[in-house]
């Protein structure tokens, strides 16, 4: 059997990944907006704060690339480096060697905190925003957690708001409210939302379950999420006279802490994987005396980096799964640029 037959192993996997916003997370638009914010947060086609696949893909490859910095050995560092490039995609440099093996879908929102009258905040989301994990649930063939969202989602249909907390409701003579980011709005009680935590990872699942969450209808979500978010003005000053320079006063948007978000990631087996061997060997032999002449490396011989780079895609490598494996060590990491003010902190878990 050829070194290539061999090599033949699970072909894809798919992971679900949640994402806790531990601190306030600016996930930027790069640019301006069009409302009063100067720096507002991505969003999607619906107008919901969102993580764009491309920043959320190109901020797990950096924080694995980071911590390949951790390894003291230089044969060692440039191993780490390629097994993150040959999962994510290559430097421009390399371009046109060989393409990423993992693609990672749009982070959706799908819990947010909200100020409660009663009990400081709790857990919001909608029919709408629990489509887009009933979506997710669907693409990594989770049946069991699917069934039982479209479960919550048959009790709330048709609903105003429904909460799983007793304590943030308020009212009486038989009607009950909850004041939402100072919204009033009519409301009923339901322990079968509790459904909703046991779906999540046990982290958020304990949160929703000390917190609460009110499922609100799609018309009202809208609003409620806006006033969830975190506007923060800035400014730069001139260190020699204390006042603001020109142009140093503006306003960032973030997400606030413990919102929840929801991704797929899917591997598939590193391409170089599939070249016939003689290929392969040439396209190693080149990665290695690129690798040889960085001189981030140090001082790295060639033929140790393809002996190296051999073992991984031969032995570490082989399949999807391993991988997934390497991306879904990675627990946290800060997202969104301004992780020197204390922003940005994400916790990350797979399912």
């Amino acid at each position: 059997m050829s070194q290539q037959a061999q090599r033949q192993g699970v072909q894809e996997a798919r992971s679900l990944l949640f994402i806790e916003a531990l601190t306030p997370m600016h996930p930027g638009l790069g640019r301006g907006g069009e409302g009063f914010v100067d720096l507002p947060i991505q969003r999607d086609e619906f107008g919901f704060p969102t993580i764009w696949a491309s920043s959320l893909k190109g901020a797990i490859k950096s924080s694995l690339l980071l911590s390949c910095n951790n390894e003291a050995d230089n044969v060692e560092r440039a191993v780490c480096r390629r097994r993150v490039l040959l999962a994510f995609g290559p430097e421009t440099e390399e371009a046109s060697e060989y393409v990423s093996s993992i693609s990672i879908l749009d982070a959706r929102l799908v819990l947010v905190p909200a100020r409660s009258l009663r009990g400081v905040w709790t857990y919001v989301t909608s029919p709408h925003l629990l489509n887009y994990l009933a979506t997710y649930l669907e693409i990594v063939g989770d049946k069991e957690r699917l069934s039982a969202l479209r479960e919550v989602l048959n009790l709330v249909r048709g609903r105003n708001a429904v909460t799983s907390r007793k304590e943030v409701l308020v009212g009486s003579g038989g009607q009950s409210y909850v004041v939402l980011n100072e919204q009033e709005l009519a409301a009923e009680h339901s322990d079968a939302l509790t459904k909703l935590g046991e779906l999540l990872p046990r982290e958020v699942s304990d949160l929703v379950k000390e917190r609460g969450v009110t499922v609100i209808s799609d018309e009202l979500v809208n609003n409620i999420v806006r006033r969830s978010l975190v506007i923060q003005p800035r400014i730069r000053l001139d260190y020699a006279s204390k006042t603001v320079v020109s142009g140093g006063l503006w306003e960032e948007e973030y997400l606030p802490q413990f919102t929840v978000l929801a991704s797929v990631i899917i591997c598939r087996r590193i391409r170089l994987a599939g070249l016939p061997d003689n290929e392969l060997k040439e396209r190693l032999n080149q990665l290695a005396d690129n690798d040889s002449k960085n001189k981030k490396y140090g001082n790295v011989s060639k033929d140790e980096l393809i002996k190296a780079y051999d073992d991984l895609i031969h032995n570490k490598l082989v399949d999807a799964n391993s991988v997934c494996s390497d991306v879904k060590s990675l627990r946290s990491m800060a997202f969104g640029g301004k992780e020197t003010v204390g922003k940005g902190l994400a916790r990350l878990m797979w399912v």
